[in-house]
């Protein structure tokens, strides 16, 4: 079972507003409201791979009540730390003309000491079932990087396979405890790495860096469907097929789904666990909301997927 850690998960409405133009009135014609959260969404594409998955991290007042009703509906098992305050809602709209994606994200609640030390107590035991567990999205506002830094290592501790998918700062601090897999997309990587990437051969200098900084292995994903993934001594990058686009918005979740139910789940081995990646990433971005897409439309997909495979080593001087 793959345990997501979502600390910080949210009501996640996506909204269609063809000619979005600022300060004028726009109706809709197509909405979904989800049960949110980077964690939440990798939960969801798993649960549509057929990954045994279970959902953990703060939910409190009537958005988290939805919260854990999108899970139920979803059929996604959840363990989710009632709190005081109310879950955040994340919003995003999407222009078709134009094909631009604007997110408005709420900072989200406080999380109070008792709640914490709850959370923590229950996270111990819900390592005892799990064999992978996946620490996404952003922070508590009142939570440093520290608590999440512990989490991540209380998890090493056990054996288990950890993943992390953060804000930079969150990232930077995660990887001194070493986790098996961090999943940055092309923004993140260059901030945690400290420089841009403006040729190809940077990305693999990325991935190296982010080994040099503590990951075992690393993926990292662009908008254009492009991703590379360092595993050992060779480097896997992928070109998704070009596909109609409705929204991009948690294709990266979708595509770390992917990448651990091949691995994981169904013991595939590098290139063709990247070939569901990229698959599961481009059927959703021809799906509204994240990790909503279909498993038959993603296994077609990563059959369409361009892979080369490169022995160029993983932890290659970037200098």
């Amino acid at each position: 079972m793959i345990l997501t850690v979502t600390l910080n998960a949210a009501v996640a409405r996506t909204l269609v507003a063809p000619s979005l133009t600022l300060g004028h009135r726009h109706r809709a014609p197509q909405s979904v409201t989800l049960a949110g959260g980077k964690g939440i969404n990798v939960a969801r594409s798993l649960r549509t791979l057929g990954v045994p998955v279970l959902a953990t991290g703060f939910a409190g007042g009537r958005n988290g009540d939805a919260i854990r009703d999108g899970l139920s509906e979803a059929a996604i098992p959840f363990d989710l730390i009632e709190i005081e305050g109310s879950s955040r809602t994340s919003i995003a709209v999407i222009d078709p003309m134009s094909g631009t994606e604007t997110e408005i994200n709420e900072y989200g609640p406080e999380v109070s000491q008792a709640e914490s030390r709850e959370f923590s107590r229950r996270f111990e035991h819900l390592m005892e079932y799990a064999t992978a567990v996946v620490f996404a999205g952003s922070l508590p506002p009142n939570f440093d990087e520290g608590f999440f830094t512990g989490l991540v290592a209380r998890a090493r501790e056990r054996g288990l396979y950890t993943v992390v998918d953060s804000t930079p700062t969150v990232l930077k601090a995660a990887l001194k405890a070493n986790p098996a897999l961090v999943s940055p997309n092309r923004g993140e990587a260059e901030s945690v790495a400290g420089f841009d990437f403006i040729e190809e051969e940077d990305f693999p200098r990325g991935l190296s860096r982010l080994s040099e900084l503590g990951a075992e292995s690393a993926c990292i994903t662009s908008p254009e469907g492009h991703s590379y993934f360092a595993v050992e001594e060779r480097i896997v990058s992928a070109f998704a097929p070009v596909v109609e686009r409705v929204s991009t918005i948690g294709s990266g979740d979708a595509y770390l789904a992917g990448l651990l139910a091949g691995l994981l789940h169904r013991k595939l081995g590098p290139v063709d666990s990247v070939r569901l990646a990229a698959g599961c990433a481009a059927a959703n971005a021809e799906s509204l909301g994240a990790g909503a897409f279909e498993e038959e439309r993603a296994e077609e997909l990563a059959g369409e997927v361009r892979v080369d495979l490169t022995s160029r080593s993983f932890q290659e001087d970037p200098a």
